[in-house]
C-alpha cells in the first residue's frame, strides 16, 4: 500500500468514527415546546448543541425566538390571528398551529374560543393559509386532552360546516395530554380513530404532580412509544424550563433543568442520554465544552495519522 493510499483509509475509518460519534440516536419526531423564563439565554443553548436530537421547536407565538431550530409558529387565539397571519405570511415555515386549548379557560392558559367564533376565523383568515402563494400545512386547534376537548372540536366542526359546505379543511391534529401513559395512549388513539388520515403533533405532555421516579418512568416509556407510533408526526415535552419556574399543576417534576440551571435526569434523558453526550447535572456550556473536545479529538486523530506516515 503506497503511503498516499494509506492516508486515504487511516482518514476515511477516522471520518466514519467521528460521524458516527457526532449524531444521535433518537427519532426526527422529537421537539422543543419553548418556554421562556429569566434564565432562557443561558439554559436554552443545551438545545441546539451538535449533538441534540431536538428538530423543531414552537414557542406559543406567530414570531420565532433566538432557537436554532426549524419553528412553527401559532395562531395562539382568536384575538390575535390577523396580526399572527400577516407575520406567518412573510415567515420562511412550513407549519402551522392553531389556538392553543380553545376549550380551557384563560387561568388554565387556555383561550376560551367559542367554536363557532373559531370556526368563523378559521374560514375568513386561517384557510387561505393553505392555499398558493403559502401553501402552508395547518393544524387542527390543539384542544386539552379531554373529553371537552373532543366536545369542542365536535362543537367546532358543526360550525364549520355551518358556513362551508367543505367544512374547515385542516393538515394535521394538534393536541396536549397530561397524565399517566396508558392515558396518553388511549387519547392517541381516539384521536386517530376520529382523523385516520391525518398525522397527529404531541405538542405538550408530561405526567403532573408525581415522584421523579414516575416522572422518569412515563417518560422513558412515551418516548418509546411516540418514536415507534407511525401516526405521530411530531411531539414536545413540557418541562423546557428550571423546577422553580414549574406550575402548581404540573409540579417542578416535569423540569427539564434544576434550579442552578443544570440538567435533571429526565432532561438528560430527553436529550437522548448518556449515549448521545448528555447526562444529569449537565450545563449548557459543559455540552459546549463537550462538542470542543471532540474537535480536538479528531485533530489529535489526525496527527496520529501524520506520525504513522511519517513511519512509513
Amino acid at each position: 500500500m503506497t503511503p498516499i493510499l494509506l492516508r486515504i483509509v487511516l482518514l476515511a475509518a477516522l471520518l466514519s468514527i467521528t460521524t458516527a460519534s457526532s449524531t444521535n440516536s433518537t427519532t426526527p419526531k422529537r421537539g422543543l415546546t419553548y418556554i421562556s423564563t429569566t434564565h432562557s439565554s443561558t439554559d436554552d443553548r443545551i438545545f441546539t448543541t451538535a449533538r441534540s436530537p431536538l428538530t423543531w421547536y414552537y414557542n406559543y407565538a406567530y414570531t420565532p425566538s433566538s432557537i436554532s431550530l426549524p419553528f412553527a409558529p401559532m395562531i395562539h387565539s382568536a384575538s390575535d390571528a390577523q396580526d399572527a397571519i400577516s407575520t406567518i405570511e412573510s415567515l420562511d415555515v412550513t407549519h402551522v398551529l392553531t389556538f392553543n386549548e380553545p376549550d380551557g379557560s384563560t387561568a388554565s392558559g387556555g383561550t376560551n374560543t367559542t367554536p363557532s367564533d373559531a370556526a368563523s376565523i378559521w374560514l375568513d383568515a386561517i384557510a387561505p393559509l393553505r392555499l398558493p402563494p403559502y401553501d402552508l400545512f395547518i393544524s387542527l386547534p390543539a384542544t386539552t386532552g379531554s373529553s371537552q376537548g373532543l366536545t369542542w372540536l365536535s362543537e367546532f366542526n358543526t360550525s364549520c360546516y355551518a358556513l362551508n359546505s367543505s367544512g374547515c379543511e385542516f393538515d394535521f391534529v394538534a393536541t396536549h395530554w397530561y397524565g399517566d401513559f396508558d392515558g396518553l395512549a388511549s387519547w392517541l388513539g381516539q384521536l386517530h380513530a376520529l382523523y385516520p388520515n391525518k398525522k397527529i403533533w404531541l405538542t405538550e405532555f408530561a405526567v403532573p404532580a408525581v415522584s421523579a421516579t414516575d416522572t422518569l418512568s412515563f417518560m422513558n416509556e412515551s418516548l418509546t412509544y411516540l418514536d415507534r407510533l407511525s401516526y405521530v408526526e411530531r411531539y414536545g415535552w413540557f418541562g423546557a424550563f428550571r423546577t422553580d419556574d414549574a406550575g402548581a399543576f404540573t409540579g417542578g417534576g416535569v423540569s427539564m433543568f434544576d434550579n442552578s440551571g443544570k440538567l435533571t435526569e429526565l432532561g438528560a434523558t430527553y436529550l437522548g442520554g448518556e449515549a448521545d453526550g448528555f447526562e444529569e447535572g449537565q450545563r449548557s456550556d459543559a455540552s459546549v465544552a463537550k462538542c470542543g473536545a471532540t474537535t480536538l479529538t479528531v485533530l489529535g486523530l489526525d496527527l496520529i495519522v501524520m506520525m504513522v506516515m511519517e513511519v512509513w
